[in-house]
């Protein structure tokens, strides 16, 4: 007999819909699930996870799906379910609790809580028999030393209280140099000098700490961290954690080698990934760059984008039962499926008899097709024409395989995210489809997204809009916009940006610090409003918001703009320096404080031209092409430039206008900052 539905089957998320036939009473987050735990003095247990989540997966099986277990869950808990991408301001108060009790963190987050929702107790994975063992443990705690209980929570809500938290800085320094240059002493320190990277692992790949170091080592000269980035991609883009086969990228490598990933996708990945190689390209020219960057559009089209115009959130790790089933192989299953080319392509993709995960092999670029000819005596340009043609088969092969499944949830952040990757692309590679697929991805959010009162929504989930967006959702958005504008120069673009700051303006600043909070003052509805300053995989929302204020005050010759950026970039200043991998966006924040914008015009019939081969070429973070119309509304229109001639101006000193674009790209590119000093 099947087990009956609990309260998720009414939810359209696929993490919360895993758990639907748990025998488990879960409830989503929401009054319902407090009010009862109130009434029925109950803690709560709530459980946040991601529908790839591989341990996620293994704990609904092994605990959730318990009856035994379940029932004393039932009886003495009120059991909450949360997707952490439906609601990241839960899942990092919970967290924040979760790392002060255990000094580490992770998901599946397994969070108790007193009935007003103030955490007691938690931690990530548990096998069934100790969870049991918990849950029996502190429910006696709680029905014999309630007070005990309490006491732990107003210690633990005091802790949340004070983690990404900032207090406004009297003092805006004239110069950042200083506190850049100490963070890249304490940064190179953690470089992995034989793998890439960061040492230890896992590793993550961490795109946006790589595009800020690009930036550092062109602004100050510095070889040897230009070296560091030069080899992190390269070890990346020949390694495990990308999809050879399918194109993309997994999340993780679980070794330092980068040869076995964790094999979930996710779109913010990806997105991120393909933003990082095109800006790249624009670097060291790597051919290699640009295939990873079509491939990864090839893949994020064919398997992560709706009927809508959007993109889905994440695919899972698992199949079958098993992680990773689904993209690796066997050697017989190589054999069979290639004939007598299997060998040439277990030699370029490390395929073995032993394998590398479970007797299977997670395929990394193990050699290249100059060594590979080397191998079997034939030309290099033979082999690279087999290598394509026997990547095709293997994923033909792969496609009949049982797929993983896909999370279905379309968010707003990560597709704003993923615009802003298409435009890094397009400008680059002047590929006018990817440019398409930007102002498509921007269609499918303002059409399902965008309320009528200026606010946006967060999800977008089979047919239905969920949950109030927080600050990554505009902060992103409100970056892909400015990107908008300056892969086409459509100034509708640059107006939705700034009506939108200043929503989040109203919605989401704090005077008293001079920085954002995470959520919306109209729609918090947890214990307490914590601000976003850390930087992740994902850069913070409060950092990428300081960006797009210093940008938009550069357009709108807006002084308030301006200022509150130059105030956040004091507040978190000392952190920077403090800082490493973990704090790049701000550091690239400071970084266009040094060096000031860059702002190219052009006008006439030839502008666009002008500023895109401009764009596509400069090495220089920072730059602002603006082209001149009669009827523009932006306030930067009123620097004048003749038709067809483009002008520079770095800072407050502007240049001689030329009909020359490449004069103007070495001035960009040569423009740089003095070399530090110690």
């Amino acid at each position: 007999m099947s087990q009956p539905l609990n309260r998720l089957s009414k939810e359209s998320s696929p993490y919360l819909l895993q758990h639907a036939s748990n025998p488990v009473d879960w409830y989503p987050w929401g009054d319902e699930a407090f009010e009862k735990a109130k009434q029925e003095n109950k803690l709560m247990l709530i459980s946040i996870g991601y529908s790839s989540c591989h341990w996620c997966h293994v704990m609904e099986r092994e605990a959730f799906s318990n009856v035994q277990v379940a029932e004393f869950m039932n009886s003495h808990y009120v059991c909450v379910k949360v997707d952490r991408e439906e609601r990241p301001d839960v899942d990092q108060i919970y967290m924040n609790a979760v790392q002060i009790i255990t000094r580490s963190g992770g998901w599946p987050l397994n969070c108790f809580a007193l009935p007003d929702g103030r955490p007691v107790y938690g931690g990530t994975y548990f096998p069934d028999i100790a969870w049991l063992d918990i849950l029996k443990s502190l429910h006696f705690t709680w029905m014999s030393e309630p007070k005990r209980v309490n006491q732990v929570a107003d210690e633990l809500i005091q802790g949340i209280s004070q983690t990404e938290i900032i207090t406004k800085k009297s003092e805006i320094k004239s110069t950042y140099a200083n506190s850049l240059m100490a963070l890249i002493t304490n940064w190179q320190k953690h470089f992995d000098e034989r793998y890439g990277g960061l040492k230890g692992a896992p590793k993550f790949p961490m795109p946006k700490s790589l595009k800020f170091l690009m930036h550092y080592a062109w602004a100050y000269s510095n070889d040897e961290v230009r070296d560091h980035v030069a080899f992190t991609l390269r070890k990346i883009s020949q390694s495990g954690i990308y999809d050879h086969i399918g194109g993309g990228f997994f999340r993780y490598s679980v070794d330092e080698m980068w040869h076995v990933p964790h094999f979930e996708k996710m779109l913010y990945d990806n997105a991120l990934m393909m933003s990082l190689y095109a800006q790249a390209y624009r670097y060291f020219k790597d051919e290699n760059y640009k295939k990873i960057v079509y491939q990864t559009v090839d893949f994020l089209k064919r398997e992560m984008r709706s009927p809508e115009g959007g993109y889905y959130s994440a695919i899972d790790a698992d199949s079958e039962g098993e992680e990773g089933r689904f993209y690796t192989f066997l050697k017989d299953e190589v054999d069979e499926v290639l004939g007598e080319d299997a060998e040439m392509f277990s030699v370029l993709y490390g395929v073995s008899a032993s394998g590398n995960l479970n007797g299977r092999s997670a395929l990394r670029l193990a050699s290249t097709p100059k060594e590979t000819a080397c191998v079997f005596g034939v030309d290099p340009e033979y082999v690279i024409q087999k290598q394509a043609k026997l990547k095709q088969v293997m994923l033909k092969y792969r496609n009949s395989k049982v797929r993983p499944s896909t999370d279905d949830k379309q968010i707003l952040s990560w597709n704003a995210l993923t615009i802003k990757g298409l435009i890094d692309a397009y400008i680059t590679f002047n590929d006018e489809s990817f440019l398409d697929l930007a102002i498509q991805t921007a269609g499918f959010i303002e059409k399902y997204l965008i309320n009528d009162n200026g606010s946006l929504t967060r999800i977008y989930c089979k047919g239905k809009t969920s949950i109030a967006a927080f600050l990554d959702d505009y902060a992103f958005l409100i970056d892909a916009y400015i990107l908008l504008y300056q892969a086409t120069f459509n100034e509708h673009w640059l107006l939705k940006a700034k009506t939108l700051t200043d929503y989040v303006i109203a919605h989401f600043y704090c005077e008293k610090s001079g920085m954002f909070y995470f959520t919306n003052i109209k729609y918090s509805d947890t214990i307490v409003r914590k601000m976003e300053l850390t930087d992740g995989v994902i850069p913070s929302s409060g950092a990428v918001m300081a960006h797009n204020l210093q940008t938009l005050g550069a357009y709108f010759l807006n002084d308030v703009y301006g200022d509150m950026a130059k105030q956040m970039g004091a507040n978190i200043s000392g952190q920077v320096e403090r800082g490493g991998p973990y704090i790049y966006k701000w550091a690239s924040l400071l970084l266009n404080f040094e060096l000031g914008p860059a702002k190219v015009f052009s006008s006439g019939d030839k502008g666009k031209s002008m500023l895109d081969k401009v764009m596509s070429a400069s090495h220089r973070p920072n730059v602002l092409p603006f082209l001149n119309t009669i009827k523009s509304e932006i306030p930067l229109s009123k620097l004048k430039v003749s038709d067809n001639m483009i002008r520079l101006c770095v800072g407050s000193t502007c240049r001689i206008p030329t009909n020359s674009e490449d004069q103007v790209i070495l001035e960009i590119n040569e423009e740089r900052l003095n070399e530090q000093s110690s």
